[in-house]
């Protein structure tokens, strides 16, 4: 019984919680976000997405994330500037 009630607890927490989820930057929604911020995905892709202000706002609107947390993906997955803290 214990182990079916924590099997049941940890499908839900999993689901409920997608950890990580990012968009990809290939899809329509982050494309539209790419474009509402001045660039596109083959700038994207050469690193030439314009400024660490333009790149912010861009993950803040591909992954629904507050600016905080587009700081911190951004700095993780090395998309600002190397200057940028």
């Amino acid at each position: 019984m214990r182990f079916q009630l924590g099997a049941v607890i940890a499908v839900i927490v999993m689901a409920a919680a997608p950890a990580g989820a990012r968009e990809r930057n290939d899809s329509p929604h982050s494309q539209a976000c790419m474009a509402k911020n001045g660039f596109n995905l083959d700038m994207w892709r050469a690193h030439a997405a314009g400024t660490d202000a333009q790149v912010l706002r861009y993950i803040q609107c591909r992954d629904g994330v507050s600016a905080a947390q587009a700081k911190a993906i951004g700095i993780r997955d090395r998309n600002l500037s190397a200057g940028f803290h």
